[in-house]
């Protein structure tokens, strides 16, 4: 019996999943490896370098893949025709399929590769640098693919909205999608191909043609040879042939006996590791062959399949053991875990019944605040992805208090107030999510009640504890403060106790501590100064507005481990003028990167060549003021900044941040209604 596929054959495994040989199971993860992985396989495809065999057990009539489906699916993305997909049904695990191109006469290619392939995905639609594969494009580079693209009327529409038959790799000199090779019997096919399919407006950024009939000429003439001579390549490879074992029913047999699936932990060992939680999934569902589907369906797009499992598998422990708090798991605790009926029926039925899907969907749109009469607009989807990407034992916190109290009645207003609380204690440090579950979890008013215990919990890891705007508003006025960092006192980012600084420690004591000590005060407003200093989350929340508009249709969850973002965090003060030049006053240097001279911005409209355009040009329009979160009062100072500051004058560059970022502070304090949360 011959042991072997060819690449056809293993590409045709997801095209025609329902004929194919060859299945995924379910004990699989996604995919999940990075452009430069994808390109670099296929690098060694076509130098005929090995890359291995496929593991495979007998499923009644078909095989199981056990190992190796990173690189069966990477040969299949290069076969994949992302212009013509009538046919293409299920894929295994790609929600949206990257598309791989191949540069048939590039300028820069790695180091390590004979040839330079391309892959573009849904988060970088013009690929990666063809030099350093595994770096992305410069916000320049990204920024002029994009002004290409926009000429296409039909591009119009939201950045992430498009097809990936719409774009194409920039930092390369003539790219091709492969399948056009993988698929032609001849030169003229691939010519064919490329009328038919590439778009009109296609340039690149070695700029050696203009448009699409321009390519044409020179793949017609000058670089018909190049074609010619990658045709020869993939004609011999299309029947290499990669070699399979099986893994016998014996061995399977054995494994079946036994509670946990030893056997692909030990293939995953030497192949694209999983740990934590992927591995945590993967044993899931191969106990529960219905799993993928079940957590997909819970998915909403808004936390990754993986998360999902941790949570279930947290929330059905803790109710066993009596609302408990239940730590995140290891594999060995779910391991141990699984082995008893009772939990592992538990935690099959809460992913199989509605209630899971319907908890999450209600956690997100309380978050979202849409239709919530006590907030103006919508929360950003990326900022809810965020805040249960990085708080998951928060997230968690919320969903199961939810869940036990399932027929409490929930107001706009209590809503509105559990958005603000998990929003503060995730922007303003808390860490103590323990003692919140064993003291909060089965309080139904927790939501209503002050934040003034929380603040410095039992001592430590509560909530920062936060100054009413004014307050910092005015200490920063102080002449003394400006000259501090003017003069770059080493105390400068301290408290200093002269002036507004006893207001802010009798603050601290009313509202928390009777008798503080001055080192103690001095603690907690630094802390709460260095996390406004470089907080984008709040940025993010006060350009809600401008993202909601802008980016309505960005809500970045790829399979890949291959994220962006559709705008630049872009310097109102440009970075290029003081980074890695001398004799610049330091208060330059670490107000830089504060939060009030950033603001998000998407690429198209970020046109400023090289970033050298001053804050007064940059600001000067009030449209771009009112998207920027520019208010009267800090643009006073932004206008009068022409050029680069070189000496010690800073305070128009001091005021314009300091008062921004404070303006950002108090939108926020505004607009969550913290001062409701703080009791006097």
């Amino acid at each position: 019996m011959d042991k072997t596929f060819d690449l056809t054959d293993i590409s045709d495994w997801q095209t025609n999943m329902e004929s194919s040989p060859v299945t995924l199971p379910a004990i699989q993860r996604g995919f999940v490896w990075k452009p430069k992985q994808v390109e670099d396989l296929w690098d060694s495809i076509m130098r005929g370098y090995p890359i291995g065999s496929f593991l495979v057990s007998r499923n009644v009539d078909k095989f199981d893949l056990m190992d190796g489906q990173q690189r069966a699916t990477t040969i299949f993305i290069a076969h994949y025709n992302p212009f013509d997909t009538n046919g293409l049904g299920k894929i295994w695990s790609l929600k949206i399929i990257p598309v791989l191109w191949i540069d048939i006469k590039p300028i820069s290619k790695p180091d390590t590769s004979k040839y330079s392939f391309r892959l573009i995905t849904n988060s970088h639609p013009w690929g990666y640098q063809s030099k350093e594969n595994n770096k992305k494009l410069s916000v320049s580079d990204r920024r002029n693919a994009l002004e290409i693209f926009r000429e296409d009327e039909k591009n119009k529409s939201g950045y992430t909205t498009f097809s990936n038959s719409t774009v194409f790799p920039y930092d390369c000199t003539f790219p091709i999608p492969f399948c056009f090779f993988l698929k032609a019997d001849d030169y003229d096919d691939v010519i064919k191909s490329i009328e038919d399919y590439l778009p009109d407006n296609i340039r690149t950024k070695e700029k050696k043609f203009s448009n699409k009939d321009d390519y044409l000429k020179l793949l017609k003439g000058d670089l018909k040879s190049q074609i010619e001579e990658i045709l020869i390549t993939t004609r011999k490879i299309k029947n290499k042939k990669i070699n399979y074992d099986i893994i016998e029913n014996e061995t399977l047999n054995e494994e079946e006996k036994q509670d946990n699936p030893t056997l692909f932990i030990r293939l995953n060992s030497s192949g694209t590791a999983l740990t934590g939680d992927d591995l945590i999934y993967s044993i899931y569902k191969s106990i529960f062959p219905d799993a993928k589907k079940l957590v997909e369906e819970i998915n909403l797009n808004f936390i990754q399949p993986v998360q999902i499992i941790s949570l279930a598998t947290r929330i059905t422990a803790s109710k066993l053991d009596k609302n408990t708090f239940t730590r995140k798991m290891s594999v060995r605790d779910f391991q141990r875990r699984i082995k008893d009926d009772n939990f592992k029926s538990k935690l099959n039925n809460i992913l199989s019944n509605k209630t899971f899907k319907e908890l999450f969907q209600k956690a997100i749109d309380i978050l979202s605040c849409k239709n919530n009469d006590q907030f103006i607009g919508e929360i950003p989807p990326i900022l809810i992805k965020t805040f249960i990407k990085r708080n998951q034992e928060l997230f968690l916190f919320f969903i199961y208090w939810l869940h036990i109290n399932k027929e409490k009645d929930l107001t706009d207003e209590i809503k509105f107030k559990m958005t603000s609380k998990l929003f503060l204690f995730s922007w303003f440090n808390f860490k103590n999510e323990k003692l919140l579950w064993e003291e909060k979890i089965n309080n139904t008013d927790f939501w209503e009640e002050p934040i003034n215990e929380m603040m410095r919990w039992k001592n430590e890891y509560g909530i920062q504890l936060l100054l009413p705007p004014d307050m910092l508003r005015e200490y920063y006025k102080q002449e003394h403060i400006v000259n501090k960092f003017k003069l770059q006192d080493e105390h400068r980012w301290g408290l200093d106790l002269n002036g507004v600084g006893e207001k802010i420690i009798e603050y601290y004591q009313e509202i928390k501590i009777k008798e503080l000590e001055n080192h103690i005060s001095n603690e907690y407003f630094w802390k709460l100064i260095n996390n406004l200093h470089s907080n984008r989350q709040l940025l993010l929340f006060v350009q809600r507005e401008y993202i909601n508009t802008e980016f309505t249709d960005f809500n970045n969850l790829e399979d890949l481990e291959d994220t962006d973002t559709p705008w630049d965090w872009d310097h109102i003060y440009p970075d290029s003028w003081h980074n890695g030049k001398h004799n610049i006053n330091k208060g330059i240097k670490e107000w830089n990167n504060n939060i009030g001279n950033y603001r998000v911005l998407s690429l198209e409209q970020n046109r400023s060549e090289n970033n050298n355009l001053s804050p007064a040009e940059r600001l000067n329009s009030n449209s771009t003021q009112e998207t920027s979160f520019i208010q009267k009062n800090d643009y006073k100072y932004w206008s009068k900044i022409n050029e680069i500051i070189k000496d010690d004058k800073i305070d128009n560059h001091f005021n314009a941040i300091t008062i921004r970022m404070i303006n950002i502070y108090e939108k926020v304090w505004n607009e969550l209604k913290i001062h409701d949360f703080i009791k006097r």
